[in-house]
């Protein structure tokens, strides 16, 4: 038996337009986001006959609950107008680590409506929003297509701050730099003559 690849949640990202601007822009990729769910619930009901029970399922509700940091974008302001002016939302949840023979990546899709934009905005703390939406009809599933722009974006190697002078080789050391997964860091240490100048325009 082929072992089962566990996928990570933070491989799970979401898109989300409003429906009417569909043959107007493509989805875009929720900014900042943070944790997202979706919940399929459909309850049954038992009715008891002089045969024996009888079991009817009720129709399928499903729900998605959504985070992200606020920031200035377009699709946190779209949130704000689903909700204000009771927008039917495109919504995609898209697996990066589930690909189908032609390259595209399995997700699920659905129209639906934001019916909470719960915002946090403490002192201390980077604000947040925490949209629900509640899906109209059955989620579809399917495999959709991410350009190389997106994929780069989702997926990008690390870089050092040095100028990109060739290719880059998109392999961590582009910049002079040394990706986390390329290095010991149990051999790191604390730099005892390092001439690195570190003043950043304050008083020496």
């Amino acid at each position: 038996m082929a072992e089962v690849q566990a996928l990570a949640g933070k491989r799970m990202v979401s898109y989300f337009r409003l429906l009417k601007n569909a043959t107007k822009e493509k989805a875009e990729i929720v900014p900042l986001e943070g944790d997202s769910s979706i919940s399929f619930k459909r309850s049954s009901k038992s009715t008891t006959t002089k045969s024996g029970n009888i079991s009817t399922s009720a129709g399928l509700t499903t729900e998605i609950d959504q985070t992200f940091y606020e920031g200035i974008s377009k699709v946190s302001d779209e949130f704000y107008d689903a909700i204000l002016d009771d927008e039917v939302v495109e919504y995609w949840l898209v697996n990066l680590d589930r690909v189908n023979n032609k390259g595209q990546y399995w997700a699920i899709y659905a129209r639906a409506k934001v019916t909470e934009d719960k915002g946090s905005y403490k002192p201390d703390s980077t604000a947040d929003r925490s949209p629900k939406i509640e899906v109209i009809g059955t989620p579809r599933r399917g495999y959709l297509t991410l350009s190389d722009y997106e994929q780069d974006m989702l997926a990008y190697a690390f870089r050092g701050i040095g100028q990109i002078t060739d290719t880059p080789k998109e392999d961590g050391t582009d910049g002079g730099g040394l990706a986390y997964e390329n290095n010991d860091p149990t051999k790191d240490t604390v730099p005892t003559n390092s001439t690195t100048d570190t003043n950043q325009g304050g008083n020496a």
